[in-house]
């Protein structure tokens, strides 16, 4: 040990004691004492049979807690401002036009995101607390011709559940893809991806599903996997219905 230039800190002779909080915001929430109970099993490898079959099982949940048949549907290891730059990253290429709906920061960051990409950002804006009605989404798509829309279902900074209904027709319209930030309202208020027209929606472990941070649901649909391999390589064009 006396080769040892850092000595052993003081801290690391006690163990550590998290505290209980009761923590009410939108999120990190409580953790129910059954999934706290399911993170002490036996940890098993990568290749062993066993993840596989855990691998399919969380797919088959994501899928019904999305309501969704999309096969490419997976858990993103990180926060859901990770999933926001999986979806983001994989759906838009330099050039490509996105409208963004903001009111508040969640609209804000992916406005952000996107720019950084170099997509030709549009935003449509509502004060704090603020929605947009589908006239004035209509009215964008048309002036903006985007190819993609993101739209934050729960804007945890202002508290405000957007309104879905109709939003996924309008998108097929104007032939964009829609993308949804769910990652406040998951579990908490009704979601139906595919009913609704939804084409790329991610989600957040930590919030209302009561799980640790760390993993972040998200599915893309048919039309969403068709633009990253047939729109990536011509950006005009159109997307299916």
């Amino acid at each position: 040990m006396s080769s040892l230039s850092v000595p052993k800190p003081a801290c690391l002779n006690k163990p550590f004691v998290a505290p209980h909080r009761f923590m009410f915001g939108p999120g990190p929430s409580n953790v129910p004492q059954r999934i706290l109970e399911a993170g002490a099993n036996p940890i098993i490898g990568h290749m062993h049979p066993e993840m596989f079959e855990i691998m399919s099982d969380i797919k088959s949940g994501i899928q019904y807690a999305f309501q969704t048949q999309n096969n490419l549907t997976f858990a993103v290891s990180g926060t859901g401002h990770t999933a926001m730059e999986c979806a983001l990253f994989n759906a838009l290429e330099p050039g490509d036009g996105v409208l963004v709906a903001v009111n508040g920061i969640w609209g804000e960051r992916a406005s952000d995101m996107a720019e950084r990409i170099g997509a030709k950002v549009n935003t449509i804006s509502a004060p704090p607390g603020g929605c947009f009605t589908n006239d004035e989404i209509k009215k964008a798509l048309s002036k903006h011709r985007p190819a993609l829309m993101f739209l934050a279902h729960g804007e945890s900074s202002t508290g405000v559940l957007h309104p879905l209904g109709g939003i996924g027709d309008l998108c097929r319209q104007y032939g964009c893809l829609l993308l949804v930030d769910c990652v406040a309202s998951m579990g908490g208020a009704p979601l139906y991806m595919d009913k609704q027209g939804i084409d790329i929606l991610y989600t957040g472990s930590q919030k209302v599903l009561n799980a640790p941070p760390g993993s972040a649901p998200i599915s893309f649909s048919p039309r969403a996997w068709w633009v990253f391999i047939q729109g990536h390589q011509n950006t005009t064009t159109a997307v299916p219905i």
